[in-house]
C-alpha cells in the first residue's frame, strides 16, 4: 500500500486539512496506508473518500467510516463542525478528482513501469497474462478483480505495494472520455487495445464512436511509450497505426503482425496450444483456458512483454502459469462426470459466438449444453444479435440450448427453426426460461453424467446461479462440488 502523510494527502488532492480534537499525535506527518469508498469494506485507519456516485452519496456515510475507525476521510461538503470526531479531514472541491489526483501521484511518486489494457472484450483476461509476464522479471502490481474505472484505477495505484516494480493497469469504459482521464492517471509507459466491438451500444451512437472512445488510450500516450495493438482488427489497426511513437502491432494472419501465433490447435476445455513467433523466435506456449479467443490475448501480453524487453521463453512461462479468473471459463467438474464450464462474468455477440465455438470442439462423453443469458447494453442491435446467437447454436452440434431472459426467446425461436418458422432438421433440444433462477432449477434435474455445461450471460443476468444450482446440487446428494 502507498503510505503517505495526511499533509501529503492534502497537497496532492488539492485540499485543505483539518485536525480534529481526535488527532493523532504524529498531527499531519500521520502516515495512512488504506484506502476505502466503502464502508463496509473500510478497515480501521483507512482514509475514508466521500465518493458522489450515481446512487449514493458518500457524504452520508462518513459518520459510519468513523465509527469503524477510519484515520480521516476526504470530503467535498461541511468541515469540522459538520464531524467533530473526525481525526483528520482534508476539504477537497470534487472527491472523486481527489481520490484520481491521489491516484496518480502514487504512481509517479518513484519508479514504476505501468501497462495500461483496454478493449472491449477480455481486458482481465489479458491483464493478468501480462503481469504474469512481467511477473518473470519484476515484482508486478494488477489491478484487483475489475477494477477498471475512474475509482477503481486510482485504488488499485494507492493500494499498490511500495516495493513494486511494475503495474498492470485494466482501463474500462461506459462514455466518451473516461480512458483519457485514466491514462492522465496512469500514464502508461505500454498501452494495450484489444479490440472493438458492439458492447455499450446503449452508451454510444455506433461501434466507430466506441472505437474513438478506445483511442482515447493511445491519444493521450507520452510519445515515448509503446502502443501495443490488434492488428486483426480493423478499428484498433486504424488506431495503432495513427500513434506517433513506437508499436508493436500483434495478430493471426496477414503482413504487418510483429507478434504473432503459428499451428494452433485447441484442446477444448482444457485450453489451447500454439507456436508463439516474434522475428526469429519461435517459442510454444500451452494456455490451460479454455477457447481459442485467449491466443489474441496472450499476443498482446506477450507483445507488451517484447515492449519492456522480456525474451520469447520467458514470456511463455508467464503465459503458462494463467489460470481461468473466477467466472471467466473456470472448470467444474462433479464427481458423476458432470462438467460446469463457468463463464457467468459478462457476455457481448463475441464472446457468445467464442462460446458456441469451444463447445463445438469439445468432445465430451455426454452432451453439449450451453445456458445462455440476455446479452444486455446492445441498444438497437439487440434483437438482430440475439437472432444469430440462436442460429449459430443450431449449426454447432449442441444437444440442448437453454436460453434465459426476453432477449434470448429470439435467439430460443431461432434455433428451433429458420426465419420462415420452418423448424430446422437438425435443431438443438430448446428450453427458454425467464431468468436464471427458474433455468437453474430445471437443469439442476435435467443434467446427466458425462454432459458438459457451457453457462454464459450478461452480469445483469445473474447466470451464476445456474453454475450454483449445478454445483449444489451436486453436493447436496453427497456427489462433492466444484475445484
Amino acid at each position: 500500500m502507498a503510505r503517505l502523510a495526511l499533509a501529503e494527502i492534502a497537497a496532492a488532492a488539492g485540499g485543505t486539512l483539518s485536525l480534529g480534537a481526535n488527532a493523532p499525535v504524529e498531527g499531519a506527518m500521520r502516515t495512512i496506508d488504506g484506502w476505502s469508498i466503502d464502508t463496509r469494506t473500510l478497515r480501521a485507519d483507512d482514509m475514508f473518500f466521500a465518493i458522489i456516485g450515481p446512487r449514493s452519496d458518500g457524504h452520508d456515510f462518513v459518520d459510519a467510516a468513523i465509527e469503524r475507525g477510519a484515520a480521516g476521510a476526504v470530503v467535498a461538503k461541511g468541515g469540522p463542525g459538520r464531524w467533530p470526531r473526525a481525526a483528520a479531514l482534508v476539504k477537497v472541491t470534487d472527491t472523486t478528482r481527489a481520490l484520481q489526483d491521489l491516484g496518480a501521484h502514487a504512481r509517479r511518486r518513484r519508479p514504476l513501469r505501468v501497462i495500461g489494457v483496454t478493449g472491449s472484450a477480455g481486458k482481465t483476461t489479458a491483464k493478468e497474462m501480462t503481469a504474469a509476464v512481467l511477473a518473470t522479471r519484476w515484482r508486478t502490481h494488477r489491478s484487483e478483480g475489475n477494477l477498471n474505472n475512474t475509482w477503481g484505477l486510482p485504488l488499485t495505484l494507492l493500494r499498490m505495494q511500495d516495493d513494486a516494480e511494475a503495474a498492470v493497469l485494466e482501463m474500462g469504459m461506459s462514455s466518451r472520455g473516461e480512458i483519457a482521464r485514466l491514462v492522465e492517471i496512469a500514464d502508461p509507459d505500454v498501452g494495450v487495445i484489444l479490440n472493438v466491438l458492439r458492447v455499450h451500444l446503449e452508451h454510444f451512437s455506433g461501434i466507430d464512436a466506441i472505437a474513438a472512445a478506445k483511442g482515447e488510450m493511445f491519444a493521450g500516450m507520452r510519445r515515448d511509450a509503446v502502443a501495443v495493438w490488434n492488428a486483426d482488427d480493423p478499428r484498433v489497426a486504424r488506431l495503432g497505426r495513427a500513434f506517433p511513437g513506437p508499436s508493436i502491432a500483434f495478430g493471426l494472419a496477414g503482413r504487418g503482425r510483429e507478434v504473432t501465433a503459428e499451428e494452433i490447435a485447441g484442446e477444448g476445455v482444457q485450453g489451447t496450444r500454439f507456436v508463439l513467433r516474434r522475428g526469429a523466435d519461435r517459442v510454444p506456449v500451452r494456455l490451460r483456458l479454455p477457447g481459442r479467443q485467449h491466443v489474441h490475448n496472450a499476443l498482446a501480453a506477450a507483445a507488451a512483454g517484447f515492449a519492456c524487453g522480456i525474451d520469447a521463453a520467458a514470456i511463455a512461462r508467464g503465459l503458462e502459469t494463467v489460470a481461468p479468473a473466477a467466472m471467466r471459463g473456470v472448470l467444474h467438474r462433479r464427481p458423476d462426470g458432470v462438467e460446469i464450464l463457468d463463464d457467468t462474468y459478462n457476455s457481448n455477440p463475441a464472446a457468445m459466438e467464442r462460446a458456441i465455438e469451444l463447445l463445438r470442439e469439445a468432445a465430451p462423453r455426454g452432451r453439449r449444453i450451453l445456458a445462455a443469458g440476455d446479452m444486455l447494453e446492445l441498444g438497437p442491435y439487440a434483437a438482430r444479435a440475439h437472432i444469430r446467437i440462436g442460429a449459430l447454436a443450431a449449426g454447432a452440434g449442441i444437444d440442448l440450448f437453454v436460453a434465459v431472459g426476453p432477449l434470448m426467446e429470439k435467439a430460443a425461436a431461432a434455433a428451433r427453426g429458420d426465419a420462415a418458422g420452418t423448424p430446422r432438421a437438425a435443431a438443438p433440444e430448446v428450453r427458454h426460461f425467464g431468468d436464471a433462477a427458474e433455468a437453474a432449477g430445471w437443469l439442476a434435474g435435467a443434467v446427466r453424467p458425462g454432459d458438459l455445461v457451457l453457462v454464459k450471460g450478461s452480469r445483469g443476468m445473474r447466470m451464476e446461479r445456474i453454475v450454483q444450482a449445478l454445483l449444489g446440487g451436486a453436493a447436496a446428494a453427497g456427489a462433492g462440488g466444484a475445484h
